[in-house]
Parts: C-alpha cells; structure tokens; sequence
C-alpha cells in the first residue's frame, strides 16, 4: 500500500542533501546517514519535504512554512460537504441581507459545479432556484467569476468548443467570451444576465484563497428586476464583503488575512486585463 508521502510526493532521495539547510546549522558536515542522530534524520525529511514542495523556505532562511503544493493538496482535497459546512453561515448572512438565493461554486477536475444554494426563508417571497452541478463558462456567472482568474492554459480547458445557446443573449463567440472574460477579472465580478434564462439574472464574485487564487466563487440569484437594479448598490458591496469571509473559512485564517490576499489578487488581476486591453 502506497503511503500519503509516496502518492503525493512521487519518488524522492529521503537522504538527498540540500545546501540551504546546511547553512542553517552551522554548515554541519554531513558524511553519509547517521541514524542514531535524532537531528539527522530531521534534516533528511525537511530536505525531502522542500524537494517535493510540501515545505518552502522563507526569504531569510531561518524557517519554513507550507510549501504550495501541500497547500493545493489540502484545499482542494477538502469535500465539498466540508466547504460548505465551513461557508455556510456566510451564505445565511447574504441571503438575509439580500433576499435572494445564494449559492457557492467550485472549481476542481477541469470544471466548475455549483455546490451549494441557499433559499431565503421567507416563504411570501419568489425565488429563483437555480439547481446544483456543472456550470457552462460562457453563460454562468458562478462559472465566470472563477474562470476569469484562472491560468489562460486552465481556462481555455474550461470552455467548450462549440458552446450551447441557451437565449438569445447568450454569447457563444470565442472573442466575445474572452473580452467578458477580461471584464471580470478587470472589475472583479461576473453576470448572468438572462443567458441561461430570460427573466433571471445573476451575479457572482471570485473566492480568492491564499496562493490558489480563485478556486471557489458566491453569488446570488433572482428574478432580473430585482437584481439589475441593486447590483451596484447593494450586491456588490455585500457579496465583495462576505466573499473575504469566506476564504477566511475555507482555509482557517484570520479575516484580516483574506482582505490582503483578495485585495492584491484583485489588483495584480486588473492591472493584467489592463495591460491586455
């Protein structure tokens, strides 16, 4: 049976040496493995975790921190049920504040699915529901707000090569869907404006997390006379909000800690679709 270390690790020297922790101790000599040192064989791990990516060093050389590739096995390893147990509460909040059906997105496998919705309670009120899997690029904002960040490599792989027309606002030119595309990362959110449905309208924002970007997405959904209308004033400036929420409870870090990665993440995205304008 294959050990975490060898499935995700791939074939590693758990003796190989590795100068940068040489320097850390002294540059102590080494001569070949010494089993009976506790420290030895502490240095031959950390050196194998650096050669695999599961540790980095810092800038300073004097201690580490996870390494990007444990980082992208940890997040987007995590079920979805433990996603959305950890974004839930911050779902609750939109749809109280808004009075539409929030939903969650994510991007994992080559796509992105919808996860989770949830409802407003009240049930005087119509709501769009807007079912749970797959979504197309071209046509879904959860689907865009996620797709617009993406590597150009990954988000090529996204988008299908003869996308359906689901309206007739539906776009389904290759140009047409790249300049949107370059829009959403340049202003940091996506629409659904009746492309998918006539009469429903959507919007979505980008979950950046730390050092994977945007792998997950929220937003809202409704009837467009209700959503156009309240998009600049009132959705855009909660969803921003709850989107720093929820990356903060997705990867168990401070919220002052999500407000600077999703606003430098936002800033390098937009001076790139600037340049590309």
């Amino acid at each position: 049976m294959s050990t975490f270390w060898e499935s995700h690790a791939g074939p590693t020297d758990p003796y190989s040496g590795s100068s940068s922790l040489l320097c850390l101790t002294g540059k102590r000599k080494r001569t070949g493995p010494d089993d009976s040192d506790p420290r030895a064989s502490l240095y031959r791990h950390i050196a194998a975790l650096l050669e695999c990516g599961f540790l980095e060093e810092t800038e300073t050389g004097s201690r580490y921190v996870l390494g990007l590739r444990f980082v992208k096995i940890a997040l987007t390893g995590k079920s979805d049920t433990h996603v959305i147990n950890a974004v839930s509460a911050v779902l609750q909040r939109v749809v109280k504040d808004l009075g539409e059906t929030a939903f969650l997105a994510r991007y994992r496998g080559g796509r992105v699915d919808l996860i989770h919705t949830q409802v407003p309670a009240d049930p005087s009120v119509p709501y769009i529901y807007p079912g749970l899997g797959v979504r197309p690029v071209h046509a879904c904002s959860s689907a865009k707000a996620i797709a617009a960040f993406l590597a150009p490599e990954l988000q090529e792989d996204l988008i299908d090569t003869l996308p359906m027309r689901f309206t007739d606002k539906t776009r389904t030119d290759p140009d047409q869907i790249a300049r949107e595309l370059q829009q959403v990362r340049r202003y940091g959110y996506a629409t659904c404006d009746g492309e998918i449905d006539i009469g429903v309208t959507s919007v979505a924002v980008p979950i950046i997390v730390d050092r994977l970007g945007a792998i997950f997405s929220m937003g809202v959904v409704g009837p467009t006379s209700r959503i156009t209308p309240a998009i600049q004033p009132r959705i855009l400036p909660i969803l921003t909000k709850q989107a720093v929420h929820a990356a903060a409870a997705i990867q168990h870090c401070s919220v002052v800690e999500a407000e600077t990665t999703n606003a430098n993440s936002l800033a390098a995205a937009k001076e790139r679709a600037s340049q590309q304008h």
